[in-house]
């Protein structure tokens, strides 16, 4: 593909010529090959199948370089095994092995580049993305920005890699045809998401999930759990979780294996929280719904604002507390469960899970 990189391998169409009693279907079992001396049926050095498999009378097949003999002319023969056990002749070719041509310089790609259609000139053409993040191998994983898609039709893709002596390759084109549609991508949301350990209890009946911004109006959301269903045995589960998108069709599932320790009690969770604002407490935490909670800050005292969040993303409670150093929460007629609880001080906002018990 590219000219920065030298082929390692030596490419090799051969017709192979069995013995002439074979008048049926024949099928190749092995190849070999061999420079200048004959070692013998089946002592010459082994070549590959391209496609991976002898299953035909004409094969593709491959040669590793790395055995080239040295400078200078030199006669070069294969010749085929069939499946019934009989070697065809050797076919010889006469190969003239330059100097140099058995080392490989380290050749290592800088940067890669692509363009449609017409040439932009070197260096002028969108950029080939390495998917590890570094080009630092003469063959490299690379990507395209899909957004800058031609339109709709026959068009040429053409491609070209820098080598770290600033070398462009010749460009590589292909014919692809873009199909009306590929370049626009519905609006697609998270409306819910759930979780369950072992046995899926079926689309809607896992354990939800929060959005921890407190909404799911992303393609991409960051969510979190609520409480370990129950039962959970001790020791290695598999947790599944999926989401759901707002036409209310659910994603394909996908589990991990975690090792659950049954005897942690209680809420792992951190009252204060430093932000560039102010600190403020949040306690107690949990809590009853007759109790609530209490925000408290730290410091020069800043507006605040407190919103509440059940465990379906639904607005519980939305309260602009003006500036006070504490404000009291009250939850008077919730459910037991987690709540997602957003404190918002000034320009800033911090969300807790808050359970309720």
């Amino acid at each position: 593909m590219l000219e920065v990189m030298r082929m390692r391998t030596i490419f090799l169409s051969a017709v192979v010529f069995l013995c002439t009693r074979l008048v049926g279907q024949t099928g190749l079992l092995s190849t070999e090959y061999f420079w200048d001396a004959d070692p013998g049926q089946g002592n010459g050095i082994a070549l590959v199948a391209v496609d991976g498999s002898y299953d035909q009378a004409l094969e593709l097949v491959m040669a590793q370089t790395g055995s080239l003999p040295s400078a200078g002319e030199h006669s070069f023969s294969i010749r085929a095994h069939d499946s019934d056990g009989n070697w065809g002749p050797a076919f010889t070719t006469l190969v003239q092995v330059l100097p140099g041509s058995v080392n490989f310089p380290d050749v290592q790609v800088n940067e890669g580049e692509y363009y449609w259609d017409t040439d932009p000139g070197e260096g002028s053409g969108s950029p080939l993305f390495a998917l590890d993040g570094n080009y630092n191998d003469a063959l490299e994983n690379i990507g395209a920005d899909i957004d800058q898609l031609p339109a709709p039709g026959l068009h040429v893709l053409s491609m070209r890699t820098l080598d770290v002596n600033s070398n462009w390759s010749a460009p590589f084109s292909v014919v692809v045809e873009v199909l009306t549609g590929s370049v626009t991508f519905p609006a697609i949301h998270i409306s819910a998401a759930e979780y369950w350990f072992d046995t899926d209890p079926g689309e809607g009946a896992g354990t939800p999930m929060l959005a921890a911004d407190g909404a799911f109006d992303n393609a991409i959301e960051s969510i979190k759990g609520n409480a370990i269903p129950v039962p959970v045995i001790a020791g290695f589960n598999v947790l599944w979780m999926r989401a759901q998108d707002d036409d209310g069709g659910w994603g394909p599932s996908f589990g991990v294996v975690v090792n659950m320790d049954t005897t942690i009690t209680g809420t792992v969770d951190v009252p204060e929280v430093n932000t560039d604002a102010t600190t403020f407490v949040l306690a107690p935490n949990p809590t009853t719904a007759d109790g609530g909670f209490r925000v408290e800050q730290q410091g020069q005292p800043q507006r605040i604002r407190i919103r509440v969040l059940d465990s379906q993303g639904r607005l519980v409670l939305d309260r602009d507390y003006g500036s006070r150093s504490k404000v009291d929460v009250a939850l008077d007629g919730v459910a037991t469960g987690m709540y997602p609880v957003g404190v918002f001080i000034g320009d800033q906002v911090t969300w807790h899970s808050v359970v309720v018990h």
